[in-house]
């Protein structure tokens, strides 16, 4: 198990950390690069390594995963040029979210990455999504200087132990979080609170979250909890949609908070994209580059994009493979061998 420590004192225990750089595509995987949904919105995902575990995790972050293999970090030039590229299709001003399936906050050049954004006289803002648990008033200010507008921050519950208990970390000081957060709000940094709610485990939990966002003028989305293949939470109850906005109904009465936000919230308009390169059945020959983010999975390069093939393990990398693609949304692309 290798070890990697970053400058925010934390460590993160990974079995490989696969650095991406020239001249990997970043379109193409759900851990690392860009995903483009259709929208004036970006996703930038530099980093995919989490140190926390929470119960709750669609993704399977975290020391307690089950079916990670490898982290991925980008190269920040490397992010920043393919963001440029994909900014410049776009028709609208375009509003760029940092997130990932771990702690994008925890890329050593995260500072590096924002400030560049920024200074694309075509994105209207940057926000990253973030646990809180590495943010510091030095980190704030670090955030400050690069041009950070929005801090996009999962805290599900205020008691001290039962945020520990859900994030699966002894080092989660939730009340140190909430007070570098009035200090963000303070130096100009909008705070939007994004919980999810657990049904019967943190109910009571949402309503005291809804009534700190109103008290520090803190903006507020609430997450539906969605089970997913190889997440973790698969004992929590799921509800449906229309319960989870009768749920939204009922605790705007209680807060008189609005809760039910839409894309226009945040300035999202459908916009072009670049792909899909591919089209599902297709088969395409592609050269494999890099083990995969899970077991049994290999990551294949082919048409400037990455390509994760399942059910496939002990290929060689810069060997040439054939492949039919089954997936293409969002240009996540997945395929399996083909071997007629």
């Amino acid at each position: 198990m290798k070890n990697i420590i970053f400058r925010v004192n934390i460590q993160l225990d990974v079995k490989k950390l696969i650095y991406i750089n020239y001249p990997i595509p970043l379109i193409g995987h759900i851990a690392f690069g860009i995903v483009d949904r259709g929208t004036n919105l970006l996703q930038i995902r530099p980093f995919s390594n989490c140190p926390m575990s929470c119960i709750f995790c669609s993704v399977d972050a975290g020391p307690n995963s089950r079916y990670r293999v490898t982290e991925f970090i980008v190269n920040s030039d490397h992010l920043l040029d393919w963001s440029y590229y994909v900014i410049s299709k776009k028709i609208h001003k375009v509003n760029v979210l940092i997130d990932g399936v771990g702690e994008p906050i925890l890329h050593p050049e995260i500072h590096k990455i924002i400030k560049g954004l920024k200074g694309n006289p075509k994105v209207n803002e940057v926000a990253i999504e973030t646990h809180g648990l590495t943010l510091n008033k030095a980190n704030i200010n670090k955030l400050v200087d690069a041009g950070l507008d929005r801090l996009n921050v999962s805290i599900d519950s205020l008691d001290i132990n039962k945020a520990k208990s859900l994030t699966g970390h002894k080092g989660y000081d939730i009340n140190k979080i909430l007070e570098v957060l009035i200090y963000a709000k303070l130096q100009g940094i909008d705070v939007l609170l994004t919980p999810v709610w657990l049904p019967g485990i943190n109910d009571e939990d949402i309503v005291e979250i809804v009534k700190t966002a109103k008290d520090y003028n803190f903006k507020i989305g609430i997450q539906k909890f969605i089970k997913h293949k190889y997440g973790r939470g698969n004992d929590i109850k799921e509800v449906g949609w229309k319960e989870f906005y009768n749920y939204l109904d009922d605790l705007e009465k209680i807060t008189m908070v609005r809760l039910k936000l839409s894309p226009m919230d945040f300035e999202i308009f459908p916009d072009i994209r670049l792909g899909p390169v591919f089209d599902i059945g297709e088969r395409v020959i592609g050269e494999v580059i890099s083990e995969g983010w899970m077991r049994n999975e290999m990551i294949v390069k082919a048409k400037n994009r990455v390509i994760t093939l399942v059910d496939a393990n002990d290929l060689d990398v810069g060997m040439e493979v054939k492949v039919r693609i089954i997936r293409n949304k969002d240009e996540i692309y997945l395929a399996r061998l083909d071997w007629q």
